[in-house]
């Protein structure tokens, strides 16, 4: 097979260097998501809503970056304030690709959220957010897909008058417009940061 010894050690070199490298791939750590991972992911309709300007917004204009998708209102007290903070927190913290990420705001109050409620609320976190409103019965339809669910609550401890029970997870829609991560109420920032320096990476591979 081998005509002299140097042939057979150099095969000999060959076959160790491959093994170092398959050991390599092998022990390669693989990154793990900070959110709760959707396996497989969940394909995601499409859906159309007014943004604070009165113009059409179809979730699909996303496709090929990430949205960041989140069912609250502007009367919320604090569930809504707090994940619009750490949202705010985690894309100013990304080195490169923000203008790849939009958070999308949709209103599971659009009685009291008019267009202009809706628009000043969001400019206090970020101008960039994006606000989205409708009818509500068409808005539940919109997020049963992501298992999210809003109720309205009468209250006498507001001066609002009512209150909405409402879904309380950010969602994470990848750039082929799939349910990808979802995110728990009161996430760390740097956490939601990891997962998109990561997938905003491997887009560009």
């Amino acid at each position: 097979m081998f005509k002299n010894k140097y042939n057979f050690w150099g095969f000999i070199a060959l076959l160790v260097g491959l093994s170092w490298l398959n050991a390599g791939c092998l022990s390669a750590p693989s990154y793990e998501y900070k959110g709760t991972v959707l396996e497989p992911p969940a394909s995601l309709p499409d859906f159309e809503l007014a943004d604070t300007s009165g113009k059409s917004f179809h979730l699909y204009e996303t496709k090929g970056d990430i949205a960041l998708v989140y069912f609250g209102y502007t009367y919320c007290p604090d569930v809504c304030p707090l994940t619009l903070h750490d949202v705010k927190e985690a894309l100013a913290g990304l080195k490169t690709g923000r203008e790849r990420v939009q958070l999308i705001f949709i209103s599971v109050d659009p009685e009291r959220d008019t267009p202009e409620v809706l628009k000043r609320y969001l400019a206090a976190f970020d101008p960039s957010f994006v606000g989205l409103r409708g009818d509500f019965e068409k808005i539940k339809e919109i997020m049963k897909p992501y298992g999210a669910f809003a109720e309205k609550e009468s209250t006498t401890d507001s001066a609002a008058g009512y209150l909405v029970s409402h879904s309380a997870r950010l969602f994470l829609v990848d750039p082929q417009s799939q349910l990808l991560l979802t995110y728990a109420y009161g996430f760390e920032a740097d956490d939601l940061r990891s997962d998109l320096e990561y997938l905003l990476q491997q887009q560009k591979l």
